[in-house]
C-alpha cells in the first residue's frame, strides 16, 4: 500500500462514522494495517493529526507496523495466542503519552517514551503459531500492554520488536511524538484515542 494522503485518512474516518477530533491541536492518532497478513516489515501505516487555529492540518503519516513479528506468532507469548488489536475500530481514550525522563513515575513502554496502554481495547487472540495473522480468532478485551513504542533505528524487519504492539522506528516514532506533544503543550492532556483503520477502506 502507498503512503496515504491526509485526505484519504480523513474520509475514510468519516465515512467510518469515527470521531474526528477538530478543536486546535486536539490529536487524531491512529494506524492503517495493510492486507499483508504474513508480512514481518513495517509495511503498515502510522499516522498523528490536528487542526491549527486557522482551519489548517498539522499531520504525519510514517511508516511501522501495528502487528506481532513472525517470532511472536510463531512463539506467543501468551498460551491463548498472539494478541491482534481490533482494525475498523476506534479504541477511545486508550493511551498515555508518557516519558520517563519528564516524569518518572511514568514507566513509558520498558522505560522508554511511548504510548502507554492505559484503557481496554479489542482484539483477536491468533493461537495456530503459524506466520499468517488470523483477524477471525477468539475476539478479547482486555489491557494487554499493546503499546506504542520505538522499534529500533532500521526498520527492516519486525520480528521480536513487537508481541502485538504498534510502532515504528525511533526516527519516525519521534515525528508522532512531536504532533502528539502540540495536544499537551495547549492543554487538551496526554490521553489519546488510538483508531486502526484497514487498508481495504482505501
Amino acid at each position: 500500500m502507498k503512503q496515504p494522503t491526509i485526505t484519504e485518512i480523513l474520509r475514510v474516518l468519516t465515512d467510518s462514522k469515527f470521531k474526528v477530533f477538530t478543536n486546535p491541536y486536539d490529536v487524531n492518532l491512529g494506524a492503517i494495517r495493510t492486507k499483508d497478513n504474513a508480512a514481518n516489515t513495517f509495511n503498515d501505516w502510522i499516522f498523528a493529526f490536528c487542526f491549527d487555529e486557522d482551519e489548517g492540518i498539522i499531520f504525519e503519516v510514517v511508516p511501522g507496523t501495528t502487528d506481532a513479528g513472525l517470532y511472536y506468532r510463531l512463539n506467543p507469548m501468551n498460551i491463548e495466542g498472539t494478541a491482534i488489536i481490533k482494525h475498523n475500530v476506534q479504541h477511545r481514550g486508550a493511551y498515555q503519552l508518557q516519558d520517563p525522563k519528564k516524569d518518572p513515575t511514568k514507566r513509558g513502554h520498558k522505560g522508554q517514551k511511548g504510548f502507554k496502554q492505559i484503557a481496554l481495547m479489542e482484539y483477536w487472540r491468533d493461537a495456530d503459531r503459524d506466520k499468517y495473522l488470523d483477524f477471525d480468532g477468539v475476539e478479547m478485551t482486555g489491557i494487554f500492554a499493546t503499546n506504542g513504542h520505538y522499534m529500533g533505528t532500521l526498520g527492516r524487519e519486525v520480528n521480536k520488536w513487537s508481541a502485538g504492539c504498534w510502532g515504528a522506528t525511533v526516527e519516525n516514532l519521534n515525528k508522532i511524538f512531536k504532533v502528539a506533544e502540540l495536544q499537551i503543550k495547549h492543554g487538551y492532556g496526554d490521553k489519546f484515542s488510538f483508531t486502526l483503520l484497514h487498508e481495504n477502506n482505501f
